[in-house]
């Protein structure tokens, strides 16, 4: 229903345009029958895939630093255990830093691939 209605929406504005069909919403990928919507194109799929796992990494890292908290606030004054809540929190922080910069170039790249395979 998604695909319908973008294809609905960005035909009836870009066909004033004429710059591409209401088949052809994204000028890089057709629909076809049988479509599972990523457009038949492997760098899509991949694309999904990636999001997802990406996603899942960004909820682990969360979890973490949940935890870390947890650590910290049930230490009851015990100083190793708020350092070691310290050190879970700095670590789950790090983790996100590079799951969004992970997550940055991989959609750069794929972006690319697909420009250069389209072209």
């Amino acid at each position: 229903m998604k695909n319908i209605v973008k294809a609905g929406l960005a035909g009836a504005v870009v066909a004033h345009a004429g710059v591409v069909s209401a088949i052809d919403v994204d000028r890089t990928r057709g629909t076809t029958t049988g479509d599972n919507g990523t457009g038949g194109n492997f760098l899509n799929t991949l694309d999904n895939i990636l999001g997802y796992l990406i996603g899942l990494l960004y909820f682990v890292a969360i979890v973490f630093a949940l935890y870390g908290g947890f650590q910290i606030l049930t230490a009851g004054g015990d100083d190793e255990k708020v350092k070691k809540g310290k050190t879970t929190l700095i670590n789950a922080v790090i983790g996100l830093v590079v799951i969004f910069l992970a997550s940055s170039i991989v959609g750069w790249i794929i972006t690319n691939l697909e420009g250069g395979l389209v072209s």
